[in-house]
């Protein structure tokens, strides 16, 4: 089968011929069809946080078709749509029965992170990390769901706003504007804030109350003034990770407001202990999410409550070109590789 491997941190990835993955009697084989990229990809090329032995073969937001089941597999057919949950353990702990499979104590590998991934071909996965993709949600925006869609999802979960609250967006990319699209269903008041004027027009187009520039020194006043109780947001969705944009996101957040941190870079947060501890800020990480989350960002999906932004696709021997334009920070929401 064709596929994009990492054969050294650093490098740009090399697509050649490797052999078809070799089914465990618990595991399916997917036909890949699509597959998203995200930043993740660019952190395991650069060595920052993930280094799967290599070669490696990226890929963490496929979608396909089953092409094989193993010997010991039920209830998945071949020809069925699917899309995976990254996250593979065996047996159970505390934080596999709450539902935050993404925490799990054993587990064994993240698809397509440390384990073999979507851009290839083909894709081996564990019939139990398979779920069905609906008709009505095409491949593109399906794939999604195992990383960017899950991760909005959940992270609305985290927060726990309700209807009438203010919350700020901070990072209106791709999963930034899933996350708009989430809050505008569920009634709160929210405010987009990006370097990006493109990013501010889609997050408006979104559903997005206020879409503020993140360098204008009067943007924290605004959002002050914009909350109800005229204090600042209930909750900010840090998807940047910099350590100046947490600093903002304390800034923007009221007294008791939760900064809900998605976003990964090797940086140390800007935020003194000072303001912590006396306005009682409470940060709290978000990562992924659990199956039931996966299962509900698909609904949400196939009743068009999200609605992903594509901003490109490309094809597998162009996938440089699409880590790239990811890169360059122009992708104004997901870039998609076509297999």
């Amino acid at each position: 089968m064709k596929a994009a491997l990492l054969r050294e941190i650093g490098k740009p990835l090399v697509v050649e011929d490797v052999p078809v993955p070799q089914l465990e009697p618990d595991e399916v084989l997917v036909a890949t069809r699509t597959c998203g990229i995200c930043r993740t990809d660019l952190h395991i090329q650069d060595g920052l946080a993930y280094v799967p032995n290599l070669p490696h073969i990226p890929g963490h937001e496929p979608a396909g078709v089953v092409a094989e089941v193993g010997t010991a597999v039920d209830g998945v057919t071949v020809g069925q749509r699917v899309v995976p949950h990254l996250f593979v353990s065996k047996g159970e702990c505390r934080y596999t029965r709450a539902g935050e499979h993404a925490q799990a104590t054993h587990l064994q590998g993240i698809i397509g992170v440390t384990r073999p991934g979507g851009f290839a071909e083909y894709f081996a996965a564990p019939a139990r990390n398979l779920l069905p993709l609906p008709d009505d949600v095409p491949f593109d925006i399906g794939g999604l769901t195992s990383c960017a869609v899950i991760t909005a999802v959940h992270a609305f979960r985290k927060s726990g706003l309700q209807s009438g609250d203010t919350a700020v967006v901070l990072g209106a990319g791709g999963i930034g504007l899933m996350l708009v699209q989430i809050l505008n269903r569920a009634g709160i008041r929210t405010v987009a804030v990006s370097r990006s004027p493109v990013s501010l027009k889609l997050a408006s187009e979104a559903g997005a109350d206020l879409s503020l520039q993140i360098g204008d020194t009067a943007t924290a006043d605004r959002i002050r003034e914009f909350a109800a109780d005229k204090d600042g947001a209930d909750a900010v969705f840090e998807l940047v990770g910099l350590a100046e944009t947490m600093k903002v996101a304390a800034d923007y957040t009221a007294r008791g407001g939760k900064i809900i941190v998605i976003g990964e870079e090797a940086e140390f947060p800007a935020i003194d202990t000072i303001q912590i501890a006396q306005r009682e800020l409470q940060i709290i990480g978000s990562r992924n999410g659990g199956k039931q989350d996966a299962l509900d960002a698909l609904q949400m999906m196939s009743a068009g409550i999200i609605r992903p932004q594509i901003a490109g696709t490309f094809a597998l021997n162009d996938i440089n070109e699409a880590l790239d334009s990811v890169r360059s920070g122009q992708a104004h929401g997901r870039v998609i590789v076509t297999i």
